[in-house]
């Protein structure tokens, strides 16, 4: 689902797993962008000058969903930063998988403590009865889409027509395999009469731009950067999922395993404190917090102006229509186990607090 740079994977093996606090730079809150503290936006005082005294820092190994670095790591590095890790008492390292299917596997076997997936894969690990739970939102809305070249035809009310007989992309990542057959659903096509090309180390983008298949599909925030970022003449062409059948869900959670929830309830309370301090703030301040990733990661393979723009990108989808950031409800999670049924991708609908928790949440 995300775009892969050139380069971006090739650094991926010698990214296994990094503190954040050495792969930014900064032993202190004050970050690469020059600011001194956390006084901004959010109205918080700052934890400028902390010292931890005598207590050692508790170690948290965060599993991210994709083999390298990208701007939805963006909170993260502003909590380290900003030295709101550390004001909680954490010190917290990064683990990048060796796919984007494993990140579940390294919360069950104790390879990480926090990890980020999207909700397709919670869902599937629930009903495969993987004791793992979600216990906040990153994202509110599903802002995947179906993209074509400039001066493409793709509409939501042609897209029948528009998709009969083309090529479509898929990374063949759970959620990618899980949106698709809603648009087909919708359109009133059977998988046999378009034909997905699934290449989990290609370039959804670069594929399209250059003819191998008639229509990529991303989400908002990661393709229309690359597209930019492509130099391409034109407008890329879009239709969002919700406009054709897939349901309107949160795509990212962050999860744990209930086991690590049961015995470590105060350590994921503070990171969950540090993470909504800082996605808090970089949403505020997008354009520093943009600067502060790309001065974390310089071998991410995509440019400061990629970082920029997509992390503004998402930063609406971060918030739901009360304003509120990370909580999740009852109904997100019986829309999508019940569209996940409908497609038979799980076996049936269980009960909504078997995915999630509220529990972790800060006060505000």
């Amino acid at each position: 689902m995300k775009i892969r740079i050139i380069g971006a994977m090739l650094v991926a093996t010698s990214l296994v797993t990094l503190t954040l606090a050495g792969v930014s730079g900064a032993s202190s809150p004050t970050g690469p962008t020059g600011d001194t503290g956390a006084t901004g936006a959010t109205g918080d005082s700052g934890p400028t000058g902390v010292t931890l005294g005598a207590t050692p820092p508790k170690n948290v190994t965060f599993a991210y969903d994709f083999p390298g670095p990208d701007f939805e790591l963006t909170p993260l590095v502003v909590a380290q930063d900003r030295g709101y890790f550390a004001a909680n008492g954490l010190k917290v390292k990064v683990k990048f998988p060796p796919n984007t299917s494993t990140t579940t596997d390294l919360l069950t076997t104790g390879g990480a403590n926090i990890g980020f997936v999207t909700t397709t894969d919670m869902g599937v690990a629930v009903n495969a009865g993987v004791p793992v739970e979600s216990i906040a939102n990153y994202s509110m809305k599903n802002n995947w889409a179906l993209f074509a070249k400039p001066g493409a035809h793709l509409t939501a009310g042609t897209i029948t027509k528009d998709l009969k007989g083309k090529t479509i992309f898929s990374y063949g990542d759970t959620w990618t395999e899980s949106m698709i057959p809603f648009v087909l659903k919708h359109a009133g096509l059977s998988r046999s009469q378009v034909k997905v090309v699934t290449n989990p180390s290609g370039n959804d983008l670069t594929d399209l731009l250059k003819g191998v298949v008639n229509v990529s599909t991303s989400t908002t925030n990661y393709e229309i950067p690359g597209f930019v970022g492509s130099g391409t003449k034109g407008s890329e062409v879009q239709v969002l999922g919700t406009a054709v059948g897939c349901p309107n869900i949160p795509v990212w959670v962050y999860a744990v395993t209930k086991s690590y929830a049961s015995a470590n309830a105060a350590t994921i309370k503070k990171f969950m404190k540090a993470v909504s301090q800082g996605t808090k703030w970089a949403a505020a301040n997008p354009t520093k917090a943009a600067a502060m990733f790309t001065a974390a990661y310089p071998n991410s393979g995509y440019s400061p102006a990629y970082n920029q723009m997509g992390w503004k990108l998402t930063v609406p989808f971060l918030t739901n229509a009360s304003g509120k950031y990370f909580t999740q409800t009852s109904g997100q999670w019986t829309t999508l186990a019940t569209a996940l049924k409908s497609i038979k991708l799980i076996s049936k609908v269980p009960a909504p607090g078997s995915f999630y928790t509220n529990a972790f949440l800060p006060a505000s």
